[in-house]
């Protein structure tokens, strides 16, 4: 994602903006949980749909004519190179980008014709990009990291409400933080503060989350406790419908039902997972000759010799 802050801008002054614009709705929520079955089947079908978007920046088509849907019930992971336009594309779900042309259809508002803000409320969002806003975030304990994700700002700015500080504590404690106590986050290893984003992006309770290269940079055993922790509570009833962003095919787990291919701006392949990662797909893709292998639901690939 594009979380640069715009000249003469502080992380704080960002942070005001987001606390004040916030409107911290609550009626979805369970007296601390997550939504309950019957209020995720009020949601919309379709979830989320781009429509021949586009992006073009400085003259160069950075996306071409992507179309894609994602339906309730599913969970996507967008795998591409490094560069092919994978977080510009869902940067323009929370309107960090804008489509310089097409439809954007996010919860079942268009983009354009909505106030986003309340779009960016109901989606919540983890990415390693959010280490930009570290001189904020080192200093806050993992509580008030966590807490902020209720009033979608870095930081916070205004009265916490013991409800929310509730609802922290019980939401550390369930994803097994709960021994970090009152450390910094600065003080946390790689992989606990990726699982301190994840805790921070369902705080608000939201109704979509993006995982943008959430494993970037960490170790296999960080790496695998991020996964393990996400597929746990992927296998819940009630967790939220995810897209999972990555250039890793290992790092897409069993509860990811469908796959899409982005390469170099445009969208080459989407639909279900073992009917898109294919050996002659990703060697395409990558330009590396490799075979899938399946173990335990989850696709690892072996480079082959060429031919």
């Amino acid at each position: 994602m594009d979380w640069r802050l715009a000249d003469g801008y502080s992380e704080k002054d960002i942070g005001v903006v987001l606390s004040k614009r916030a409107i911290h709705t609550k009626a979805n929520a369970n007296k601390g949980g997550y939504m309950t079955e019957k209020e995720r089947e009020q949601t919309e079908e379709v979830l989320l749909s781009f429509t021949d978007v586009a992006y073009v920046r400085g003259g160069r088509h950075i996306l071409r004519r992507v179309n894609w849907q994602m339906r309730r019930g599913e969970n996507w992971a967008l795998l591409g190179l490094n560069g092919a336009g994978k977080s510009t594309l869902l940067g323009m779900i929370p309107a960090y980008t804008f489509p310089s042309k097409g439809e954007l259809i996010v919860l079942g508002k268009t983009f354009g014709r909505y106030p986003w803000q309340k779009i960016k409320e109901r989606v919540g969002f983890v990415s390693a990009a959010l280490h930009q806003f570290a001189g904020t975030l080192n200093s806050e304990t993992l509580e008030n990291v966590v807490l902020s994700g209720a009033y979608s700002s870095i930081g916070i700015y205004r009265e916490v409400t013991e409800e929310d500080r509730a609802r922290a504590k019980q939401l550390v404690d369930e994803f097994g933080l709960g021994y970090v106590g009152q450390n910094p986050y600065g003080m946390l290893s790689a992989g606990e503060q990726r699982r301190t984003l994840l805790v921070r992006a369902v705080m608000a309770n939201p109704d979509l989350l993006v995982l943008d290269e959430p494993c970037s940079a960490l170790d296999i055993r960080a790496r695998e406790q991020f996964l393990a922790t996400l597929e746990e509570k992927a296998n819940e009833r009630t967790w939220p419908p995810f897209i999972y962003v990555t250039h890793r095919t290992e790092e897409i787990m069993p509860s990811v039902t469908h796959v899409a291919i982005l390469d170099d701006g445009e969208l080459v392949a989407k639909g279900p997972k073992k009917e898109i990662l294919t050996g002659e797909r990703l060697s395409a893709l990558y330009d590396v000759p490799v075979k899938v292998v399946w173990e335990q639901d989850r696709p690892w690939l072996i480079v082959t010799a060429r031919s």
